[in-house]
């Protein structure tokens, strides 16, 4: 199989979790689901913490894309 067919959906996983930092950020609220809202003002330590927490998921994707492109292409396939 192909690199690109094979990471198709990590690269669509990466823009969802893009999307949704960057919507979180621009109104200030995440939404967590099921119609739960968490607002900055009314709990800013687990707000930032679920920005937090969003960052390391779009790392981990990035780091699995960048581990895709750019280690396993260059090794030695037998």
């Amino acid at each position: 199989m192909h690199v690109l067919t094979m990471l198709l959906p990590v690269f669509l996983a990466f823009a969802l979790m893009l999307c949704k930092l960057f919507n979180s950020l621009r109104t200030m609220e995440v939404q967590m689901g099921m119609g739960v809202v968490l607002l900055r003002y009314e709990s800013p330590s687990l707000f930032w913490f679920v920005i937090a927490f969003q960052c390391l998921v779009i790392g981990a994707l990035l780091a699995i894309i960048y581990c895709a492109f750019f280690i396993l292409s260059n090794q030695v396939m037998s």
